[in-house]
């Protein structure tokens, strides 16, 4: 559902369950809360663009095993990451748009930085391909692959000047994804900054209109109060 849908929705499948005689799935259900926008523009993907997402994965599989096998292809790995990147981040910019949501750059970063979170975590991986995230995650860096173990040796010709040159693309590439990643997190702060200015203004509001219905419901008690005593 789009998140405009989802308290309503929730509450009326709830109130069903109850009906049911299920309490437990009917207050677990209750406990959910609606998704920022970004995190259900992320979750639509495995819906709405399936083939992409799952060529994102791919994508960033295989620059897994690039760093660890091939330093050399390491940049062309980047691009191809990137490239895919892109791809799921101009769909999520679109679901947003058709449901009259905020798809601007802070926000997109926010997307941007969920799919990298889950596509490189494997406990992450199903529930992204499933549209099952539950929360909004930071971009990792290059040391997500640190720990992994090292691939076979094999015998690359061209010598040092060759392996130095591949070296100095992979910390190119590196230091390149690091600048992106910075600028997305920026964006995003900023972005989570305005949500939760937006959330305590409506708060706000709302407390304002329930202090005025209040004031209305006391006057009109002391009307009739007055009149009872003459």
């Amino acid at each position: 559902m789009p998140p405009a849908d989802f308290t309503r929705t929730r509450n009326a499948r709830a109130a069903a369950l109850a009906k049911a005689g299920e309490p437990e799935a009917a207050a677990a259900l209750r406990k959910l809360r609606r998704p920022a926008a970004t995190l259900w523009a992320a979750n639509q993907l495995a819906r709405m663009d399936r083939k992409r997402l799952d060529a994102f994965i791919a994508a960033v599989a295989g620059l897994r095993r690039t760093q660890l096998r091939d330093p050399r292809a390491v940049p062309e790995a980047v691009q191809q990451q990137r490239a895919a990147l892109d791809a799921l981040v101009d769909a999520a910019r679109a679901h947003l748009t058709e449901h009259g949501l905020n798809a601007g750059p802070a926000a997109l970063g926010r997307i941007s930085s969920t799919l990298q979170g889950a596509a490189v975590d494997p406990k992450l991986t199903d529930d992204l391909r499933h549209g099952r995230l539950t929360e909004e995650l930071a971009a990792p860096g290059f040391e997500v692959f640190a720990d992994a173990k090292p691939g076979r040796l094999k015998i690359v010709q061209g010598g040092k000047t060759a392996t130095r040159a591949a070296e100095g693309e992979r910390r190119d590439a590196e230091r390149s994804a690091r600048r992106d990643e910075v600028r997305r997190r920026r964006a995003a702060e900023a972005e989570e900054r305005e949500r939760h200015a937006r959330e305590r203004k409506a708060a706000a509001d709302e407390a304002a209109k329930e202090v005025e219905t209040l004031a209305g419901q006391l006057a009109e008690a002391r009307k009739r109060l007055s009149k009872l005593r003459r």
